[in-house]
């Protein structure tokens, strides 16, 4: 464990000075084109640490994506490329919403029943393309896709049959009882009780993938599957309970988000903080213990680029485009370098080759 933990520091160590760089070459420039050079650099760079209400800002982005981080995390290291968890964090987040409405939960344990079940729920969006890779060679990241959008319709339909409020106006649930709210924990700030269960979460993913026989056979399982075989580890069953797993993940991940900022569950789009996970896996080289501060990363940078445009009037469109160029250059090396994404790269290349002779 101590090895993985330092080869990821080292790696960390590396992103953040291809961060240092891009900031540079995007950054810097465009600042010295505004009238006032030093308030740009300062309100992205300084702007996220410059006060509690600020930090608990970041934490309180980094949650969600430290989840679904974690969520893809567990899946990729079974040698699946499943990108079932954005379904299965809208989809979690809908059932928590319609638990905590419809369900006669006791009022002390009506938040935590609540994430149960849209853990449950949600966690279908990553088992049925696993389990349809596993028992019909369908490809997992066309079916977890299609599925997603698929989850997003259904979803909608739900909400507009079943929890839609007439009285609201516009396309959203009854309010959420108070019983079934996170407490927040920093005034001024949306920073909620899901950040200490994030944070357990990653420590002890990180425990149990570095420390025990279970974590030990994902990972081989995982980077290896000529050699599991080999040594008998029972393949499908651990690629399996490794999409069970992430799909828990991503559905506690959708309910602790809605029950922990929103009155309502008002959301008719993909929120896209699955994707976002995606990232902070790759970030932290699908290490647990790494989780947290590439999340906190990624929060730090959209933080920064509110204040940016909130403080000195840049376009959110110019700021998007700085914190996507930041992104993609951190990404870009890590993402090819995937070996899931590169066995699926593979597949697809022989399948072309098979279907054109």
């Amino acid at each position: 464990m101590k090895g993985n933990l330092l080869a990821g520091l080292v790696q960390l160590l590396v992103t953040l000075a291809v961060v240092a760089a891009v900031i540079l070459v995007v950054l810097v420039p465009f600042a010295l084109s505004q009238p006032q050079p030093a308030a740009v650099l300062t309100s992205f760079l300084l702007g996220p640490l410059d006060s509690v209400r600020h930090l608990g800002n970041v934490a309180e982005v980094a949650t969600p994506i430290a989840f679904t981080g974690l969520a893809a995390t567990v899946i990729f290291r079974s040698g699946l490329f499943n990108l079932g968890i954005e379904g299965g964090f809208f989809l979690g987040g809908l059932a928590a919403t319609a638990a905590a409405l419809l369900l006669p939960l006791p009022h002390v344990a009506a938040p935590f029943l609540a994430i149960v079940v849209g853990a449950a729920v949600g966690s279908l969006a990553c088992i049925v393309p696993g389990y349809l890779r596993i028992r019909h060679d369908a490809s997992e990241m066309v079916t977890s896709l299609v599925l997603n959008f698929a989850i997003l319709f259904a979803g909608v339909f739900v909400l507009n049959y079943f929890l839609r409020d007439p009285a609201a106006g516009t396309l959203m649930s009854y309010r959420i009882p108070a019983d079934a709210r996170l407490e927040r924990l920093l005034p001024s700030t949306r920073l909620n009780s899901g950040a200490i269960i994030a944070v357990l979460a990653c420590l002890g993913a990180g425990i149990w993938l570095f420390k025990t026989r279970a974590g030990l056979n994902l990972r081989i399982v995982g980077s290896s599957p000529g050699f599991a075989t080999h040594l008998g580890l029972p393949s499908s069953r651990i690629v399996m309970m490794a999409q069970v797993a992430g799909g828990l993940i991503a559905g506690m991940a959708g309910a602790i988000e809605v029950l922990g900022l929103y009155p309502r569950f008002s959301w008719t789009h993909l929120p896209g903080l699955g994707w976002t996970g995606i990232i902070v896996a790759i970030l932290a080289r699908e290490n647990p213990f790494l989780i947290l501060p590439a999340a906190l990363f990624l929060g730090y940078l959209q933080v920064g680029g509110n204040i940016l445009a909130q403080e000195v009037g840049i376009p959110v469109e110019v700021v998007g485009l700085i914190t996507a160029a930041i992104m993609l250059a951190v990404t870009a090396n890590a993402i090819f370098q995937h070996p899931a994404l590169l066995r699926l790269i593979r597949t697809i290349r022989q399948r072309g080759e098979a279907s054109a002779s």
